[in-house]
């Protein structure tokens, strides 16, 4: 696939600088670029970088005007525009109407056109699927399922029953949507499971990654809002509810009836304890653990998770504490020295009283 520069500026809304008929036939990282390959420039320290290579033409910052004769596209945003044209330099194959001969199809079954369905692949009885929608070799999809427009389920993924899933999502390998939450009574000899017969409801444009468990609620919905974008191997346990536009990095785990507010960002590892709330736009740090609720805006950090600032000034006494330490140890020896005198001169016999 081949386009001119002028094409490219175009399309993400840039300013062309240079040559527009500069043709550009692929993408690359700036240690790598060849001619007729385009590169995208962060930041004024990697241009230089980026100037002595054999790239075909820059995507740079809005604040450069010229490239010592190359050519490029100056945008606000060089790493979205950068993005915006792999997607166009590699777009996703679109459904092609063909469902293969070893994929099994329940009853009642309703498919839009075209709406792909790969081998292997099993669909429960009742399911709806949009069109445009493309199924992996190997998924399952249980019974009474929805799932909307232009969706990609990828390879062995585990959709279970009354699951309702929006358009435009895309659940990465071997993940499982809507497993059993993890509920039991302790019955003074026993563990007794509580049913878990609500479902899971995946809002429109949210992306999960691989290995990816979301439980289905006790009762009612475990929700995850348009836009969220969940890593590799996260657990989000039953009756969450998952905000828009959040973005969880991998390895989180949310345990049961955790609230996330929208646009919240989780660092891998981060963990939340039941039926806690995290506000809208709040930062939770990496390997955090979560106990309490965290107010909209707010940026927590540490074990036990706590204001950044405060986690800050916690962790530069931490450092000190080894001197401190030693200067406890010298106090204390010369603490006890000074008792030592002093309870000597307690006990001396007053020789000028006995005179």
């Amino acid at each position: 696939m081949e386009h001119t520069l002028g094409a490219l500026a175009s399309y993400v809304h840039g300013r062309l600088i240079g040559d527009g008929t500069t043709r550009i036939h692929k993408l690359n990282s700036l240690d790598a670029l060849q001619e007729g390959e385009l590169a995208f420039v962060e930041d004024a320290r990697h241009l230089q970088q980026a100037l002595e290579t054999k790239a075909g033409a820059l995507i740079v910052t809005a604040s450069v005007t010229e490239l010592r004769g190359r050519s490029g596209i100056s945008v606000d945003d060089p790493k979205l525009a950068f993005a915006l044209l792999l997607d166009l330099f590699h777009p996703t194959a679109p459904a092609e109407g063909i469902i293969h001969p070893s994929a099994v199809l329940g009853e009642e079954v309703q498919l839009g056109e075209p709406v792909d369905i790969r081998a292997h692949a099993v669909i429960g009885s009742r399911v709806r699927i949009g069109r445009g929608t493309i199924i992996e070799p190997g998924t399952f999809i249980g019974d009474d399922v929805t799932i909307g427009e232009r969706c990609l389920l990828g390879p062995n993924v585990v959709v279970y029953r009354q699951t309702i899933i929006g358009s435009r999502v895309r659940i990465h390998g071997s993940s499982v949507i809507g497993g059993d939450g993890f509920g039991y009574i302790f019955s003074g000899e026993r563990y007794v499971k509580v049913p878990q017969v609500g479902n899971v409801v995946i809002e429109d444009d949210v992306e999960i990654g691989c290995n990816v468990c979301v439980d289905r609620a006790t009762i009612g919905s475990t929700l995850i809002q348009r836009g969220t974008k969940i890593d590799n191997l996260v657990q989000i346990a039953h009756n969450n509810r998952i905000g828009q536009h959040v973005i969880m990095s991998g390895q989180v785990g949310l345990s049961g009836s955790v609230s996330i507010g929208s646009y919240s960002m989780l660092g891998g590892k981060a963990g939340v304890v039941d039926h806690v709330t995290v506000g809208d736009r709040s930062r939770i740090g990496a390997a955090s653990v979560v106990t309490k609720a965290v107010a909209p805006g707010e940026t927590v950090w540490g074990y036990p998770a706590r204001p950044l600032h405060l986690a800050k000034r916690q962790m530069a006494m931490m450092a000190r504490l080894p001197e401190l330490l030693k200067s406890v140890t010298r106090l204390l020896v010369r603490l006890g020295s000074a008792e030592t005198r002093l309870s000597r001169l307690e006990t001396k016999p007053d020789t000028d009283a006995q005179g």
